[in-house]
Formats: C-alpha cells, sequence, structure tokens
C-alpha cells in the first residue's frame, strides 16, 4: 500500500489537464509512457476519440447515483493512466463522470511510467496493469482500488488467452468492442459495490 499525502494529490493531474496533456502531445506526434513509438500514438490517437465519445454519452445508473447521493465524507479518487492503453481509454472518462456527479469525489490522474513508486504498489499479477483507481479517504488514507477491468472483460480475456493460437491484434480489437457493447454497464455496476462496500467498512468500525 502506497502512502499517499495532500501534496501528491495536489501534484496530479486534473481530468481536464490530463486530455490537454493528450491533446498537445498528439499534436507533436507523441504520447505519454516510456515507450512512445508510433504504434503508442496511433493508440492514443485512437483514445483520445473514444474518451471523447464516452464522456458525452455515458449516463449514471440511478444505483450508483443513489450510492453517491449517500456520500457524506469526501473521497480523493486517484487513477494510474497512460494515454496509449486501450482499458484506460474505455474506463478513465466513465470514472470522470461519476466524480463530476457529486462534490463529494476529487478525482485526479498519474502517470504510470512517471510514477514507479506507486504503480509497484498496485501490481495486478506481477504486472502493471491500468487503468488502476485507488479511493483515499479525506486524510489520503485508502479506502480500497479497483482495476484494471470490469470482472466480466477479465473473465473473457482470461478465457480468449486459453484458446489454441489465439490473436492478440484480434483480442485487443474485441476487447474495445466489448467496452462498446457494455456501455459502461460493468463499470458503474462495481463502482456501486465498492462505494456500498467502503460504507459498510465505516459503518461497522
Amino acid at each position: 500500500m502506497y502512502t499517499f499525502t495532500k501534496e501528491i494529490f495536489d501534484k496530479a493531474y486534473g481530468y481536464r489537464d490530463y486530455k490537454k496533456l493528450l491533446d498537445g502531445l498528439l499534436r507533436l506526434g507523441k504520447t505519454t509512457g516510456e515507450n512512445r513509438n508510433q504504434a503508442r500514438v496511433r493508440y492514443t490517437n485512437l483514445n483520445f476519440q473514444r474518451m471523447n465519445r464516452i464522456e458525452k454519452t455515458t449516463t449514471l445508473t440511478e444505483e450508483l447515483k443513489h450510492e453517491l447521493d449517500s456520500l457524506r465524507e469526501l473521497q480523493n479518487w486517484i487513477v494510474i493512466t497512460e494515454g496509449w492503453c486501450g482499458d484506460a481509454a474505455n474506463i478513465v472518462p466513465v470514472l470522470f463522470r461519476i466524480s463530476e456527479y457529486t462534490d463529494k469525489i476529487n478525482y485526479k490522474l498519474v502517470l504510470r511510467d512517471d510514477n514507479p513508486q506507486i504503480m509497484n504498489e498496485y501490481l495486478t499479477n506481477g504486472t502493471k496493469s491500468i487503468p488502476m483507481l485507488i479511493v483515499l479517504d479525506n486524510n489520503y488514507k485508502e479506502l480500497a482500488n479497483w482495476g484494471p477491468r470490469p470482472e466480466p472483460l477479465k473473465e473473457y480475456i482470461l478465457t480468449e488467452k486459453k484458446k489454441d493460437g489465439y490473436d492478440d491484434d484480434e483480442l485487443k480489437k474485441n476487447i474495445n468492442l466489448w467496452y462498446f457493447n457494455d456501455k459502461t454497464t460493468a463499470i458503474q455496476s462495481e463502482i456501486t459495490e465498492l462505494l456500498n462496500r467502503i460504507k459498510q467498512k465505516k459503518d461497522t468500525k
């Protein structure tokens, strides 16, 4: 578990600043991260368009809004991300729309490759998989974390990778198709459950 502070949180990107960073880099033919090859620049360009679409089309469920309405204390959300990551492009704008709904959530983002000391505390089966959401209380103590994908998608990917001769590029296309068809339902459902677990844990103290 990483020890967050107000200084670290304040230095992180706001969502709009993160998008400005990506837009500025794309105009220079660049992207974020240590590996800035042209493939990742292309992914970032597609992801930027995808983020804009998801941001405009996401409608919060009544169940999620109920949980957000019940928040009584401030939460600080920080997400580990990169511009070239397809999963991040599908999830980061949904989390932003959630944070936008309530004044009880402060939403920030940090880049994975620029913050190894944070990323190394939130590995998934030993890998630096992103995005990773860390929910902090008002004193920057961790309440919970979530990521890098919704559980149904994780199961789908595991099943596909067990098949003989699966194609990685084809799988990437199918992952984005899964997100498109799901229309943020799984993400919103799991964040609803996450908020509920945080509330129940607090109520039992």
